[in-house]
């Protein structure tokens, strides 16, 4: 009976939960692969294997990576996944990157040396138009030579999205008609 009651009051709370966020703001945020076999990479190498960019570590280059979208007529928010495969950053060398949407920079974040693994990050900005939208991660420092670089994931197992949230029919700001679906 305890164990009944408890399944019973988790199911509540979930539903009570989802019942907050307006349903039409669940779906509104359109996955894409980034970085991808689409996107244009600089770096020392560019495209290194089947599933691995870079070797980023120069502003001065204008080391990034940018792909176009398409999607909602206007976003407010993003969550971009990215995956450092290789890391031979030293000496406390970091790559410090900048994320970019259609000249915009809503978020900024660092790859510190020895770090391998996932990066998540989500940002809300002020609404950007579109429906097209050009994301760029560009590195906004020059690592001093010697101290190494590191690589992205951009196919593979590895985590690499972005996720672009459309500005929901319900917000009176928003100037463009409202998005009520995948793309």
């Amino acid at each position: 009976m305890l164990r009944l009651a408890r399944t019973w009051i988790l199911a509540l709370l979930a539903a009570c939960s989802l019942a907050l966020v307006p349903s039409s703001a669940m779906a509104l945020g359109a996955s894409y692969d980034f970085p991808s076999s689409n996107s244009t990479v600089v770096a020392s190498v560019g495209f290194i294997d089947s599933d691995e960019v870079g070797f980023f570590w120069s502003a001065e280059r204008g080391d990034r990576v940018t792909e176009t979208f398409i999607g909602a007529p206007a976003i407010w928010r993003v969550v971009l996944r990215l995956e450092v495969v290789f890391n031979v950053l030293n000496s406390g060398a970091q790559v410090d990157w900048d994320l970019v949407i259609n000249g915009n920079v809503v978020d900024s974040f660092v790859v510190q040396q020895g770090f391998i693994g996932p990066i998540v990050r989500m940002a809300t900005f002020p609404h950007i138009k579109g429906p097209v939208y050009t994301v760029t991660i560009r590195v906004t420092n020059t690592v001093p030579g010697g101290q190494g670089s590191h690589s992205l994931a951009y196919a593979g197992a590895f985590e690499h999205s972005i996720q672009l949230f459309g500005v929901p029919c319900s917000d009176p700001r928003i100037m463009a008609p409202c998005w009520v679906g995948k793309p």
